[in-house]
């Protein structure tokens, strides 16, 4: 049998890191993970060690390379969390042994205070974002501000994917989507932004220079080779954040595409060639040209997980399947006998207050478990159509269909709910592993010079297709329209909290 060829990609996770060879056909030929450590040592603090992310990743390399000696590795790509912050000196040495990821507040401080400076509308004109602290420059500032010793020893702050790129290669270069989220950057110059550094006060050569996210920024390194059973001098392409790379995978190369990712968190973006500016929208630049504009709900996935947890387990503690979930919610018809749940479990971020809450709304006596699974799985929808509406409100074009990827993809039943509320075609695909899969087409496009587009025109498949029903949309458009005024009057009430 003639060896296969293809691309090395990693996946840096909150939960995992996982390594994976994809072949020229975007086929996953091997997969291996392993768990990571999160750290909260105080309230609104989310940490992780670089330095466990760089030995998982060779755990996993070797595991796979053994496996698969005579497998032609031509590039290493990878997609990770994004806006980390990873403070290293002109050595390379890591100078904080736990960092700041994506989900860490503790720049909230920052924040509010750099509010007095810049004003919302001229945050937006400047970055397309509301200044908040997952941002990586409110981070950065903290740093400075809280551990002045490690700020003057840096050399370079880079973000989690930007620290392997280096250790592969030893350069210091970062993307665009990353770039892009850390509040620091101009969208209009897509640069740095000079006035802002000087704002948040950090100078730019602390910053590493930003290519595009399909860029060969080195070769790996021969004694990072021998170590890890790779071919010396592998190229490494610069990649770029895992959901800019899951939305790849997810078909979202060509504008006006539009998706639907559902894991955790839950996200409903298109992609323009320009970002929506909006106080209700957030705006990344894609892995490719344009941008990603995105409503996030921090509970989507979450929602579910709860209502699994909390009334789907057997006396033993064993949970019951998600599919018993559906098995259940698909006995309700359409609107939950009226019962509405916003899930704010995790509060919200742009459209509402982050002192939200969870909550059901309209119990009745005639309620049982198996509406509150229904209601469930409709309101994680009626809150991502109120960020596809606001999509639909600026975007110049129509918006026909939208692919659904992550764990949500996996119920039919969910689907089906997804096309009904926002009343567009909902497709899946059949390679699950968007993130994975996004990142190989980076570094198939890199090494081969075919463009990311074509590439994943050839790679992906769909998989179901869900047209909406004509018999759930009075019921539905009259619990959106519900939906959408009870949110309104509940501001006031979570301001309480």
């Amino acid at each position: 049998m003639t060896p296969g060829k293809g691309v090395l990609v990693l996946d840096i996770g909150t939960e995992s890191v996982r390594a994976a060879i994809v072949d020229q056909n975007g086929s996953i030929v091997a997969l291996r993970a392993k768990n990571t450590d999160f750290f909260s040592p105080f309230a609104g603090w989310a940490e992780q060690k670089p330095e466990e992310w760089w030995s998982l990743s060779g755990d996993c390399i070797r595991a796979i390379t053994s496996q698969y000696p005579d497998f032609a590795i031509t590039a290493i790509g990878i997609g990770a969390q994004m806006h980390a912050v990873v403070p290293v000196d002109g050595e390379g040495n890591l100078l904080m042994e736990k960092v700041p990821i994506w989900c860490d507040k503790r720049s909230a401080g920052v924040c509010e205070n750099m509010q007095k400076e810049i004003p919302r509308k001229s945050q937006i004109e400047k970055t397309a974002n509301l200044l908040i602290p997952s941002w990586t420059g409110p981070k950065i500032k903290w740093i400075k501000d809280q551990l002045p010793d490690v700020y003057r020893k840096t050399r370079v702050f880079l973000t989690a994917k930007d620290y392997l790129n280096y250790q592969f290669t030893g350069a210091f270069f970062t993307d665009f989507s990353e770039a892009s989220g850390s509040f620091l950057f101009s969208w209009k110059t897509r640069n740095w932004d000079t006035e802002l550094l000087q704002l948040f006060g950090i100078e730019p050569e602390k910053l590493p220079d930003i290519v595009p996210s399909s860029t060969i920024i080195g070769r790996v390194k021969p004694e990072v080779a021998r170590n890890l059973g790779l071919k010396p001098e592998i190229s490494v392409i610069c990649g770029a954040g895992d959901m800019l790379c899951l939305l790849l995978g997810g078909g979202m190369f060509q504008e006006g595409r539009s998706c639907d990712v559902t894991g955790t968190a839950a996200d409903v973006s298109v992609f323009s060639p320009q970002p929506l500016l909006t106080e209700h929208l957030m705006n990344i630049h894609h892995a490719i040209d344009g941008w990603i504009s995105f409503g996030i709900l921090d509970s989507g996935g979450g929602s579910l997980k709860w209502l699994r947890e909390t009334f789907y387990q057997r006396e033993d503690g064993t949970k019951l399947s998600y599919a018993t979930v559906d098995d259940d919610a698909r006995k309700v018809a359409a609107g939950a006998n009226g019962l509405l749940f916003f899930p704010y479990l995790m509060g919200e971020r742009l459209l509402g207050s982050p002192q939200a809450r969870g909550s059901f709304f309209g119990l009745l006596p005639g309620h049982r478990k198996e509406h509150l699974a229904r209601a469930v799985l409709e309101g994680v929808c009626f809150d991502l159509k109120l960020s596809l509406d606001e999509i639909e409100r600026l975007y110049q074009g129509r918006i026909a269909e939208i692919s659904v990827i992550g764990g949500g993809a996996r119920s039919a039943l969910w689907c089906q709910i997804k096309a009904d509320i926002y009343r567009k075609k909902v497709f899946t695909l059949i390679e699950s592993e968007g993130g994975i899969i996004g990142a190989a087409m980076l570094a198939c496009s890199a090494t081969t010079g075919e463009e990311v587009r074509k590439v994943g025109e050839r790679w992906l498949q769909v998989k179901e297709v869900f047209h909406p029903d004509t018999g759930t949309e009075e019921a539905y458009a009259r619990q959106y329209r519900l939906f959408t005024e009870f949110h309104a009057l509940f501001q006031g009430a979570y301001a309480l909290y």
